[in-house]
């Protein structure tokens, strides 16, 4: 089989001819080292959107200031402002981090309100068309369901502050609630009209929902787990196969049973003990033989181990779910970012080629435990 034909095996719970291989596209090296492991069977994962948006009665204004960058929010019940960080080198994909979100007081509450509600969403089908001609075999295409990733509830931390604002999301909650049920009730009523257009687009294959543990199971289940409930079975009847980002790390076993409840077709960035403290052998029994455990190979192993002791892993790894079908390995939390010299970086490519060669001599179907 070639990628595609594996992948889609896979993802529509059939029998593959191996266990698929598949980075984020933006997690690996490029040149000659990606493509000979693309000669080896291994694909990538674009994650793109056939939709796109816009506020038509707000204007957006960008200015340098020190070393941030202002982007500010001009409403017509008041304006609010980000704040970021350049020059961050590969630690996020533009380059930059935001370090102050939209709402740092009460008063930003009504302008970001405005700008949801202000939201109007368009669909273009070509870029979901032109991308799977690009990739060809050779890769899968997964639209973003939610343009935050996270449930209604968790999108509003990113109001705050996306890495720096978790304290002040907490706070408001605690000290303004009447303000931040009006902030998630506008952002779920956003997201409910953008998944009407997601049911609709030309790809099968939907990311839905982000798992990122920052706050606990029981607050799951009761914020966000029912917004799950409506929309997966909705997208799933529209022939859609759902994916829940899953990185949770050392705390995951507790959550297991809430994302069994989830109804979702895949888990994602699903991260292996020695970084979680969730087995594969656990998460399949949880989860159950029809849930798709996407692995995020965890690159603890190549420091630690080494070329060799990668192998070992991830031929014990695959071996832990055998007989079971819905496995795919990859990259999806640190992949190339980890990589800041010549040295790292060659540690990053021996890792990546022992977990491609031990998927060629230990991951073909049927894997024998």
């Amino acid at each position: 089989m070639d990628f595609l034909t594996r992948m889609n095996a896979v993802l529509h719970r059939q029998a593959p001819d191996q266990v698929p291989f598949v980075p984020y596209d933006n997690l690996v090296p490029r040149g000659e080292f990606v493509r000979a492991l693309r000669n080896r069977g291994m694909g990538l994962c674009v994650r793109q959107s056939t939709i796109f948006a816009e506020t038509p009665h707000v204007s957006v204004e960008t200015r340098p200031d020190g070393d941030t960058t202002l982007t500010i929010y001009h409403t017509p019940v008041g304006d609010v402002f980000t704040r970021s960080k350049g020059h961050m080198g590969r630690i996020s994909d533009n380059l930059a981090v935001e370090v102050e979100g939209v709402i740092k007081e009460v008063k930003d509450y009504d302008p970001v309100i405005f700008i949801l509600e202000d939201t109007v969403f368009h669909v273009d089908n070509s870029i979901y068309f032109n991308t799977i001609r690009d990739l060809g075999q050779d890769g899968i295409y997964r639209e973003w369901g939610l343009d935050m990733e996270s449930t209604p509830y968790g999108a509003t931390r990113r109001y705050f502050g996306d890495m720096y604002g978790l304290d002040r999301w907490i706070f408001h909650q605690q000290d303004h609630p009447d303000h931040f049920a009006r902030l998630v009730q506008a952002q779920e009523k956003r997201d409910e009209r953008r998944l009407q257009l997601v049911a609709e687009c030309p790809a099968e294959f939907v990311s839905f929902g982000w798992l990122e543990g920052l706050w606990g199971p029981e607050q799951f289940r009761k914020y966000e787990l029912p917004f799950y409930q409506k929309w997966v079975p909705f997208l799933q009847q529209k022939s859609k196969i759902t994916a829940l980002h899953c990185d949770v790390t050392k705390n995951l076993k507790s959550y297991q049973k809430v994302i069994a409840e989830t109804g979702i077709d895949v888990v994602e960035a699903y991260t292996p003990p020695p970084v979680s403290n969730l087995s594969l052998q656990e998460a399949r029994e949880a989860w159950g033989p029809r849930t798709i455990i996407w692995v995020n190979f965890p690159e603890t192993i190549f420091w630690t181990a080494g070329a060799e002791g990668t192998k070992q892993y991830t031929t014990a790894l695959l071996k832990s779910d055998a007989p079971g079908e819905g496995l795919v390995l990859g990259f999806t939390e640190m992949g190339l970012w980890g990589a800041t010299d010549d040295e790292t970086e060659r540690i990053f490519k021996a890792g990546t080629l022992a977990v491609m060669e031990a998927i060629e001599e230990h991951g073909c179907y049927p894997i024998k435990a």
